[in-house]
C-alpha cells in the first residue's frame, strides 16, 4: 500500500472520529446542558400534558406511576422556579417516563374492566332471556290480576338489566362491575317469583 494512500486513510479516520465526537456533542452534551433542544419550561409543559393524558385514560391517585409522575413534575417546577434549569429539565424527563407508564397501566386496566363488564352483560342478557321464557310459562292460564303481577316482575327485571346495558354502552365499565352482584341478585329473585307462579299452573 502506498504511503499516500495510508495517509489519506488516516486522515479520513481522523475526520470520522471528529464527526462522531461532534454528533455526540450536538445530540447528547448540548441538549443535556440546555443549549440545544426544548427548554426546561417546555419539557415541563410536555410532561404536564402526558400526566393529564394518563388521567384521561383513567389513571387515579394511588397508582404508583401516577403518584411518581406528579411528584416528579412538582419537583421539576420547583427546580425551575429556583433557577436550576438543567436539573428541572431532567426531573421533567424522569417524571414523563412515569406519566407514560401510568398511561399504559390505565389503558391496560380499562381494557380488563371492559372485558369483565362485557362478560357480566352477557350473563345478564342470558338471564333475562331465561326469565322471558319462564314468564311466558308462568302467565299461561292466569287471570288478569295475576298476569299483571307477573308482568310487573318481568318489567322490573328488564329495567334492572337495562341499567347495566346502558352503563356498558356509555363506557361505565366500573359501574357494571360494581353493580353486578346486586343486579344478579335482583334477577334471581325475579326467577324465584316466576317459578313459584309457574308451579301453580
Amino acid at each position: 500500500m502506498s504511503p499516500l494512500l495510508v495517509r489519506a486513510m488516516r486522515r479520513l479516520a481522523g475526520y470520522a472520529v471528529v464527526l462522531a465526537l461532534g454528533l455526540v456533542l450536538v445530540f447528547k452534551v448540548l441538549p443535556a446542558f440546555g443549549i440545544l433542544g426544548p427548554t426546561a419550561a417546555e419539557e415541563i409543559e410536555t410532561t404536564t400534558r402526558s400526566l393529564e393524558t394518563a388521567k384521561l385514560y383513567g389513571a387515579e391517585l394511588g397508582l404508583p406511576s401516577l403518584d411518581a409522575a406528579q411528584a416528579g413534575l412538582a419537583h421539576a417546577q420547583q427546580l425551575l422556579a429556583a433557577g436550576h434549569s438543567r436539573s428541572a429539565k431532567q426531573a421533567a424527563l424522569d417524571a414523563r417516563q412515569h406519566a407514560i407508564a401510568a398511561q399504559r397501566e390505565a389503558l391496560a386496566r380499562r381494557e380488563d374492566e371492559r372485558r369483565r363488564a362485557r362478560q357480566i352483560v352477557a350473563e345478564i342478557d342470558h338471564s333475562l332471556s331465561d326469565l322471558e321464557e319462564l314468564h311466558k310459562k308462568a302467565a299461561e292460564g292466569k287471570d288478569e290480576a295475576a298476569t299483571g303481577r307477573l308482568l310487573a316482575v318481568m318489567r322490573d327485571a328488564r329495567e334492572t338489566g337495562a341499567s347495566s346495558f346502558l352503563a356498558f354502552e356509555q363506557g361505565s365499565f366500573r359501574k357494571v362491575i360494581a353493580e353486578a352482584e346486586a343486579v344478579k341478585t335482583h334477577l334471581a329473585e325475579a326467577k324465584i317469583s316466576l317459578e313459584a307462579a309457574r308451579r301453580k299452573n
